[in-house]
């Protein structure tokens, strides 16, 4: 701004100059005019801009250092004017290239703002489908270790289970065994017993039902081997069988214990009476055998008389 004010006041003076000014003062605003013009030229930041206004100030430079007399004053005030113009002009030149510059300098701040934006979302996103990822492979060794561990357990229980098999049947032989150890005892004991009777008999219209108590069998409550007198007893009873006719042989046990246990012990007592039956000489296909269980009481289960007497097989002859 001073500047220009200094440019004005001198493009001032040189117009109040008497029109018949030496030709040394002439010559020395023109060598001014040249220095500002120069200057302008030597300043780097503005170098290169407003050629058309400084070939302009040129001209009029030239203009004014070969101007007759009479038109030196103008031709100098319009040569100071055109340096002027040209300054200025380099100057809009030089904020014009820094504004352009600048609006490229923030198109390239935007664009790297939303390219880091955009880099930013997509490693989100991978930190998002990772933590996905992860879980879900923590979901499946889960569930692979629960299917393992599941498999595990019924590799366990069918182990458990089929061990418990074998030692129930290592347990049915031996109670098998024991059985027929017993019977074979007894019946080796009935052998000695001369003169047995057949089990009690009463009659029940055209049936015959002989009656062998609960204490034939051997000790215990769930005993089904029957004692060397039960057996002495039935080998009687065969004798009696020998002229034909179907029998029917019911297991019967009293209340006490579940209705299945019951009803098993019954028919293997009732198996236990149709094998020696049939040991001592009664066909098989005469004989059925069933386990009644305790269906068909004959006296009051409560009391133990009662209980004892519901303890019983009834072999009925038709």
């Amino acid at each position: 701004m001073l500047r220009t004010l200094g440019i004005s006041l001198m493009l001032a003076a040189l117009l109040a100059m008497p029109a018949a000014a030496a030709p040394s003062e002439h010559e020395e605003a023109v060598a001014r005019l040249a220095a500002e013009l120069g200057a302008l030229d030597a300043d780097a930041s503005l170098g290169g801009l407003a050629r058309l206004e400084r070939l302009q100030a040129r001209q009029a430079l030239a203009e004014a250092r070969d101007a007759r007399r009479r038109d030196r004053e103008h031709k100098l005030a319009l040569a100071g004017v055109r340096i002027e113009t040209a300054r200025l002009a380099a100057e809009a030149e030089l904020l014009a290239d820094q504004a352009a510059q600048l609006d490229r300098e923030r198109d390239q701040i935007m664009i790297e703002a939303s390219r880091l934006e955009a880099e930013r979302a997509r490693r989100e996103s991978e930190r998002l489908r990772l933590q996905a990822l992860a879980r879900e492979e923590a979901l499946q060794r889960e569930l692979e270790m629960a299917e393992a561990d599941r498999a595990a357990a019924v590799e366990a229980a069918e182990a458990e289970t089929a061990q418990a098999r074998k030692l129930a049947a290592a347990r049915a032989r031996e109670a098998e065994l024991a059985r027929k150890e017993a019977e074979l005892a007894a019946a080796i004991a009935a052998d000695d017993i001369a003169d047995a009777a057949p089990p009690p008999a009463r009659r029940e219209g055209g049936k015959q039902v002989y009656t062998l108590a609960g204490n034939a069998f051997g000790s215990g409550s769930g005993s089904a081997s029957l004692t060397a007198e039960a057996q002495a007893s039935l080998r009687a009873l065969a004798g009696l069988l020998s002229g034909g006719g179907k029998v029917t042989i019911e297991g019967h046990t009293d209340s006490q214990g579940a209705d299945d246990a019951n009803r098993a012990l019954s028919q293997r007592r009732a198996d236990a009476v149709r094998r020696v039956l049939e040991e001592a000489g009664v066909a098989g296909s005469r004989m059925r055998a069933t386990g009644k269980g305790e269906s068909a009481p004959v006296a009051y289960n409560p009391s133990a008389r009662g209980r004892a007497l519901n303890r019983r097989v009834e072999v009925i002859v038709n």
